[in-house]
């Protein structure tokens, strides 16, 4: 022993020397790396989030990264990253120990899952846990979780999962009777045996023993009789929804279909009105032969049989109104008070009239606006293109009988809306004509007063 007492000496002195030279070789070029450096040797040592900074210095003092760190970190720095390291690492084992429950939790909801099934009077609904623990504690599972409370805690909690996936297999099931029997009622409308009109007992007279004993038709624990006529009830109700929503879109589509026939037959009148062959003052019992022979009169009177005389009437009488406000307001225009009075002859053209028209209602921005739009409007045909062949026909129709070409209008509001003026003496009105040029009655008016030479 003592021969080898130098030798024992010697190698110390050795592991001494090599320490002096880790120390004086470790060195950081940085704080962070330094501070990184600490936190490592903190994780190495095992220091928990408990220590106090005295406690670890004592931990950790002996190694060389410590010296090393207190080179270039200040005592500060130093407790300031023991902090950050305890607080993460606590965080660290926080989780761990949470996940450590989550499995223990989920090896013991496992074990309930294997074993409570095959426990004899086992109902979630009625037994209690320690009904069930001596077949529980059999298994090394059970003592995954070490809390008594929390193990009865589980199991409560799988008792409610287990009632609630009953029910929700219970209603599956339920589901699956009921679009089966859904499915019976779609064939039976489909073959005519089911409308919308089907009561419950005149179904169930229309159906064969084979059809009544079809599985989906069948009462069972899933489908009671009540639920059957339930389902029954419903499914005939939207049959019903079907058919008067489908009655909807054929009435809705008829509708379209003879307002668009009415249209036509309006176009039509307006047509006729344009082309001068039926007039403010026209009758239906004039015009009926000529426009019976149109298509869309047929398909009109198709609606209803009166339907073409009172669409004619209605647009006759708007016209007419129309016409008769328009015409007067133009009457008073041309032959106004103190003014000298307006001569329409046979060659007046109807730019002339016009133009005899504005002129007249130059006195105001309302009377040119009103009088432009009578002017410029064509619905069906203008009021101032009738008045304006109005006059003219009177003209004409004065110098067919030998009496002056020159037609002098009045206002309207009276009853005496023109007069005929002539070199000579007045006769008597008896001997006026009563008919137009080219046999066309007249605007309902007096007409005007003849004199003969």
């Amino acid at each position: 022993d003592d021969k080898n007492e130098p030798s024992k000496k010697k190698k110390r002195n050795s592991v001494s020397s090599n320490a002096v030279i880790k120390k004086e070789m470790v060195s950081f070029s940085t704080k962070e790396e330094a501070v990184a450096a600490f936190k490592g040797l903190l994780l190495a040592k095992g220091i928990s989030p408990a220590l106090k900074w005295i406690e670890v210095t004592k931990l950790c003092e002996c190694d060389s990264r410590w010296d090393a760190c207190d080179q270039i970190l200040s005592v500060g720095e130093r407790r300031q990253a023991l902090a950050e390291y305890q607080t993460k690492r606590a965080n660290e084992i926080r989780n761990e120990q949470r996940q450590e429950r989550i499995r223990a939790k989920e090896a013991f909801g496992q074990l309930l899952t294997d074993v409570l099934p095959t426990v004899l009077g086992f109902s979630a609904r009625t037994s209690r846990f320690v009904e069930v623990r001596s077949a529980l504690a059999k298994d090394d599972r059970f003592y995954a979780v070490e809390d008594e409370a929390t193990r009865e805690s589980l199991f409560l909690d799988f008792c409610d999962d287990f009632k609630k996936r009953e029910e929700r297999k219970k209603r599956s099931k339920k589901r699956e009777a009921q679009e089966s029997f859904i499915s019976f009622l779609q064939e039976r409308e489909e073959s005519g045996s089911l409308t919308f009109a089907s009561t419950w007992e005149s179904f169930l007279l229309s159906l064969s023993e084979v059809e009544k004993a079809d599985p989906r038709f069948a009462t069972s624990v899933l489908l009671p009789d009540s639920d059957r006529q339930l389902y029954f009830a419903d499914f005939v109700i939207e049959l019903q929804k079907a058919e008067d929503d489908k009655r909807r879109r054929i009435r809705d589509a008829r509708r379209r279909a003879e307002k668009a026939q009415r249209d036509k037959y309006r176009d039509l009148l307006r047509q006729m009105a344009s082309e001068k062959k039926i007039f403010p003052y026209s009758r239906w019992k004039s015009v009926e032969d000529m426009i019976s022979e149109d298509e869309s009169f047929k398909l009109i009177q198709a609606q209803e049989r009166d339907a073409p005389r009172e669409l004619f009437e209605v647009f006759i009488d708007e016209w007419d109104d129309r016409y008769r406000r328009e015409r007067s307001f133009m009457g008073r225009l041309i032959d106004a008070p103190g003014k000298s009075p307006v001569v329409i002859t046979k060659g007046t053209s109807f730019d002339e009239f016009k133009k005899l028209v504005t002129d007249a209602a130059s006195y105001s921005v309302e009377a040119q606006n009103e009088t432009f739009r009578i002017v410029n409007r064509d619905n069906p045909v203008s009021s101032a293109r009738l008045f304006y062949d109005e006059l003219v026909d009177r003209a004409a129709e004065a110098e067919k009988y030998g009496v002056s070409q020159q037609v002098s209008v009045k206002d309207d509001s009276s009853e005496d809306e023109g007069m005929i003026i002539e070199e000579g003496e007045v006769t008597n009105k008896s001997d006026a004509p009563e008919t137009a040029q080219n046999g066309k009655d007249l605007h309902p008016v007096n007409k005007p007063d003849v004199e003969q030479k």
